[in-house]
């Protein structure tokens, strides 16, 4: 059987390793998508890339082994990684509607705020605008 040979067998748990590892990838990415959608959709879609290169070499190995079950093994693989790339870009997309909502939630909360306490808008302005000042200020003073 074509999963005896040690090259085969070496490459399949490699292979496992990868998907195992991406997968979990892939969730702590859903998680923290609530929280920053932009930030952990880059790293774990290099994962699935680095996935897919796994998969594309594991293919090749079991192609050169000649046997008509690594070719249906492959696709096989090819097909669950198509899916989990997918899989990804509907987390993906879902992760930034869901901080796009919540963003122009934020700022039309901030735009009613300041519709409603216009003086106190321009005073936390100038506070911040103060602060900045003195922190660039400080820091020009400690390089001299």
């Amino acid at each position: 059987m074509l999963t005896q040979n040690p090259k085969v067998r070496k490459e399949i748990n490699h292979l496992h390793d990868s998907a195992d590892a991406a997968v979990r990838q892939i969730r702590h990415a859903a998680r923290d998508t609530r929280d920053a959608a932009r930030d952990a959709a880059g790293p774990v879609s290099e994962d699935v890339k680095a996935l897919i290169g796994q998969l594309q070499q594991t293919i090749d190995v079991l192609a050169r082994e000649g046997s008509a079950e690594s070719l249906a093994a492959g696709r096989r693989l090819r097909d669950r990684a198509q899916e989990l790339a997918e899989r990804l870009r509907e987390r993906g997309r879902d992760g930034m509607d869901w901080a796009r909502v919540h963003v122009d939630d934020a700022v039309d909360h901030s735009r009613q705020r300041v519709v409603e306490s216009p003086l106190m808008a321009v005073g936390i302005a100038a506070l911040v605008g103060a602060f900045v000042g003195l922190l660039l200020a400080g820091g020009r003073r400690s390089d001299d």
